[in-house]
């Protein structure tokens, strides 16, 4: 029997190929005898190597085999056998250079199977073709639903490890589904939480959308919580098989949102038009029920169940992404700590219910009675923290004498008992002198005490020398930690890269930076804990555990596959320079034991500190460039007299202070700062290094000025040294 090959539409095999497997570019076919029968003409390949490759592989028992092609191309010779296993047909798979090793785990995928199978049988089954290219087609969209759906909740998972607002949370749950499902409306309810949300399909609102949002509460929530499975109702016969007698214009899908115990607490829907939108598939109840376990998910970590607020967890986890804002920004906010006076009496006389429904008034009270973007959370059994965003310690006192008032005025009754609430509120600033979570909280807990002390219903504000006596407090408890860190070896040296403004060879550049990684694994920025080595005496001991280790960590990259030449940039405080000799002897002992040269480091200081120790400062960079090393005076440009003192101090590079550089592209005093600094260095013969750089746009600007050097975010992050390093020895 002869095969009748003109009849295999090898074009729509093709294009389905592609839209299963994009890295798939080309197609060149053979026969069982080894003859080429068709080649995309799209495809520049050459056919002869392709035939000289045939006869080979028809004589080994193999399926498939991987060859690249002189265009640089990756070929996959693959055959398609018949039922009785004969080889019916040679394929080529052809793929782009980029894309080699991909091909040859395609060959073996279920979907390349049936798709050639039915290719296979196209030349007798020539009708079915149409309808078996149809049910592949779609199968092709809903392996791309299925990827989309994967997007969607990955970028929800990513939202969830980078936000900690449990409300902002679940506002964006809402958005993203509702984008997806191309819904006209999306519907969040949860009780305890006081939670009900929208949205609608392109922010247009809905018709008789109220009248849904009433079903979903009062008749959908009821019926999830006796069966807790996902609802599809697609028309009004369905919805009167649920006992949903509400006649509303909706076909939906609504799913139970539940608390830690599985018990349904609320619901998340979706509705569209019945007369104007597909019926909803189980696809969509299957990702509706994926993103209510979300909320779920969600509810149960960031709120408390008694009261619908954020708990304590979620509260300090947005106090710690307040911290963890650049200082230089500056920040003005407050925070209250709020004590329920004599909540153990209302137990005692009217039991833990009556308790509890205190508790829910008054956290309902302060809600209401604070601005709409503070943050009210309950942190205790009778304990609440309120974050007042942007707001100076008088407005807060104000916010909280309204609160404590609103408070006072609650009439409470339980079982014919009446109580008079009261509350004592402790209020603390948060501004660029606030060190960590921990310290901030302390303080507004001693504020709090201090106006329990003085009675019922008193508020007390942190004043100058209750900060100050906080402030040491917290120091004193950062150096026994940084003294662990030293103890325990368990200071981290970060890098970030230092490159050229514009193209040039030469070694790698490096400042190394220091981090503390806790007892419990997490790594601790230095903005928390040098301001008390600094005021402790510390800074000298920190110094010279980072020369020692970073010296040790690049002669290790020196011994290793890698054996590339950077330079590390060591940043030195001023607390150093007490001993210039000393540290200089250190420094020479060092490069020695290490086997190291001079010019592979660069030592740093900033402009203040040098001036602050000039003659030392002097001193010292003439012994660290006896040893060969270089020296860069960091933030240039912040000090009263930068310039005159300048001629004294023998330094290779000029940093400028990062103030100056974000702001050139729309200031025009910070630009002529930068390029007077700039001027001043290349006229006295130093290269100079931009600090902040955030963006292309800085970039380019910083190009045109003739600026040497970048480094910030916009050239590369801060990562572990060791990291740099093997990431290094890949490229080797």
């Amino acid at each position: 029997m002869t095969t009748n090959y003109s009849s295999i539409h090898f074009d729509q095999y093709l294009a389905l190929l592609k839209t299963l497997f994009p890295t798939i570019s080309g197609l060149v076919a053979f026969d069982c005898a080894g003859k080429q029968i068709w080649q995309d003409d799209a495809q520049r390949v050459d056919g002869e190597q392709i035939s000289a490759l045939i006869p080979e592989f028809r004589a080994v028992d193999a399926d498939s085999q991987t060859h690249t092609l002189l265009n640089g191309d990756s070929g996959e010779l693959v055959k398609l056998r018949d039922p009785h296993g004969a080889p019916v047909l040679l394929l080529c798979l052809c793929s782009s250079q980029g894309d080699k090793g991909a091909l040859p785990v395609l060959a073996r995928q279920p979907a390349f199977v049936q798709l050639s199978s039915m290719l296979l049988a196209n030349y007798c089954q020539n009708s079915k073709l149409a309808a078996q290219t149809n049910e592949l087609m779609q199968m092709s969209e809903e392996l791309t639903r299925r990827n989309q759906e994967l997007n969607l909740i990955n970028k929800v998972e990513d939202q969830v490890v980078n936000t900690h607002d449990g409300r902002e949370l679940l506002r964006r749950l809402v958005g993203n589904t509702a984008s997806f499902l191309q819904v006209d409306v999306i519907y969040l309810y949860i009780v305890g939480q006081d939670i009900s949300m929208h949205r609608y399909g392109g922010n247009k609102a809905t018709t008789h959308a109220d009248v849904l949002f009433d079903c979903m509460r009062n008749t959908v929530h009821p019926l999830l919580q006796n069966n807790a499975r996902p609802l599809v109702v697609n028309n009004a016969e369905e919805r009167r098989e649920l006992g949903i007698e509400w006649e509303m214009p909706f076909k939906f899908v609504a799913s139970p949102v539940v608390d830690s115990d599985g018990v349904t607490v609320g619901v998340l829907a979706t509705a569209s038009e019945e007369f104007a939108a597909e019926d909803f598939s189980a696809s969509d109840r299957n990702l509706l029920e994926i993103m209510a376990k979300k909320a779920s998910r969600i509810a149960q970590t960031h709120f408390d169940a008694l009261t619908g607020l954020e708990n304590s967890h979620s509260f300090e986890l947005i106090l710690r992404d307040l911290l963890r804002q650049s200082p230089d920004r500056g920040m003005n906010h407050a925070i209250a700590n709020i004590d329920i006076d004599r909540l153990a009496v209302v137990n005692d006389i009217s039991g833990r219910e009556a308790g509890n429904h205190l508790i829910r008034m008054i956290a309902h009270k302060l809600a209401d009675t604070v601005r709409p973007h503070d943050l009210v959370a309950r942190m205790g059994s009778d304990k609440f923290g309120i974050l007042l965003k942007n707001c100076d310690l008088d407005t807060a006192e104000a916010i909280m004498k309204k609160a404590s008032h609103a408070v006072s005025s609650l009439e409470v009754e339980w079982q014919g008992k009446r109580h008079e609430p009261s509350i004592s509120i402790g209020v603390a600033p948060i501004t660029d002198q606030t060190l960590s979570v921990t310290g901030l909280l302390e303080a507004a807990e001693t504020a709090r005490d201090v106006s329990k002390q003085r009675g019922r219903n008193n508020i007390h504000v942190l004043d100058m020398e209750d900060s100050k006596l906080l402030l040491r407090k917290e120091q004193i408890r950062w150096v026994g930690r940084i003294q662990d860190g030293l103890r325990d070896n368990r200071f981290r040296l970060y890098a970030q890269s230092i490159e050229p403004m514009s193209p040039r060879t030469g070694r790698q550049h490096y400042e190394i930076l220091l981090r503390l990684q806790d007892k419990d694994g997490q790594i601790i920025d230095p903005g928390q804990f040098l301001s008390a080595a600094e005021s402790f005496y510390l800074m000298a001991n920190l110094d010279l555990w980072v020369i020692n280790q970073a010296f040790s960590e690049l002669a290790d990259m020196r011994k290793g596959p890698c054996k590339r030449y950077c330079q590390l940039s060591i940043n030195l405080s001023g607390q150093s320079l007490g001993d210039p000799h000393a540290l200089a002897s250190y420094i020479e002992n060092k490069l020695e034991e290490h086997e190291l040269e001079g010019q592979d480091i660069c030592f740093e200081i900033t402009e203040s500190a040098a001036i602050e120790n000039l003659d030392e400062a002097s001193d010292f960079i003439e012994q660290v460039h006896a040893l060969g090393c270089k020296f860069s005076l960091d933030d240039f440009g912040t000090g009263l007299s930068s310039f005159s003192y300048l001629k004294r101090l023998n330094v290779d590079y000029l940093k400028i202070d990062g103030s100056f550089v974000r702001d050139i592209v729309f200031d025009p005093v910070s630009e002529s700062m930068v390029a007077a600094i700039n001027q001043v260095g290349q006229a006295m013969h130093l290269e100079t290094v931009a600090e902040y750089v955030e963006d292309e746009e800085i970039r380019r600007k910083l190009v045109t000025m003739g600026v040497d050097y970048g480094q910030g975010y916009g050239i590369g992050k801060p990562a572990l040294f060791s990291q740099i390093q093997a990431d290094l020895a890949k490229l080797a």
